[in-house]
């Protein structure tokens, strides 16, 4: 660990969902970030939009002392990718790498709140991805661990809290839904962009010391499994 704890450049990226970004940090303050709409062509853009964003912070691979990525849930190729292309880079070098639920990152997003956050990721066939957090001493406590439910199943799951704030892209897709089973809660819409969240919280994370220097134990999240290989266990 560097003499002072603002002197740790962390680098983080997020590939979960087609709106991919790239975020480089100096201690708990952002130096810049790339935001990104991957498509299908995220393998062939990644490397170049690390490159670019290293430039631009006037910094170089081996500057980075901390690594944060996004592991998941979302959208399964996208992880792979991200946390394939982050293995090769720093491949046979020690150093700290964080792994990021995107839920968490989510609720980051929402650091200001007060109340029970409750993130939702679409995870297609009328099913999210869902968690929820609480802000305690400015940082996330878990209050619902990480799931996937049909969206129909989501007022019975809630039916214990009386007050939270809907997250995520989520919202906006289900938005009528929400809206009509649960007219007391808030809907909040802010970007779907995560690397300066999941910057922010390596860094927690790294002064906690609760990092991994071993990459092979660094694995997608999935709560659902990829559709290729439920067709294997199908056949």
């Amino acid at each position: 660990m560097k003499d002072e704890a603002n002197d740790i450049n962390i680098l983080s990226l997020d590939t979960s969902s087609k709106n991919s970004s790239i975020s480089i940090a100096r201690g708990n303050e952002i130096i810049t970030e790339y935001n990104f709409v991957s498509d299908n062509q995220l393998s062939s853009m990644l490397i170049p939009a690390i490159e670019f964003v290293l430039n631009t912070a006037k910094l170089k691979l081996t500057d980075i002392d901390v690594f944060g990525v996004g592991i998941g849930p979302g959208v399964f190729t996208g992880i792979r990718i991200g946390l394939s292309t982050l293995k090769g880079l720093i491949y046979g070098k020690k150093v700290p790498v964080l792994p990021v639920i995107t839920l968490k990152a989510i609720a980051y997003k929402y650091n200001q709140a007060n109340t029970l956050l409750i993130p939702l990721i679409d995870a297609k066939r009328d099913e999210v991805f869902i968690a929820g957090y609480e802000f305690t001493n400015g940082s996330l406590k878990e209050i619902i661990a990480p799931g996937l439910i049909h969206i129909s199943d989501l007022k019975p799951k809630l039916k214990n809290f009386n007050h939270f704030q809907f997250i995520g892209d989520g919202v906006d897709i289900f938005k009528k839904y929400l809206k009509e089973d649960f007219p007391n809660s808030k809907l909040l819409f802010r970007s779907s962009f995560l690397a300066t969240e999941i910057c922010r919280i390596s860094f927690q994370e790294y002064l906690a010391q609760n990092y991994n220097m071993d990459l092979k134990t660094i694995k997608p999240f999935y709560i659902r499994k990829p559709d290729a290989e439920t067709e294997i266990e199908r056949n």
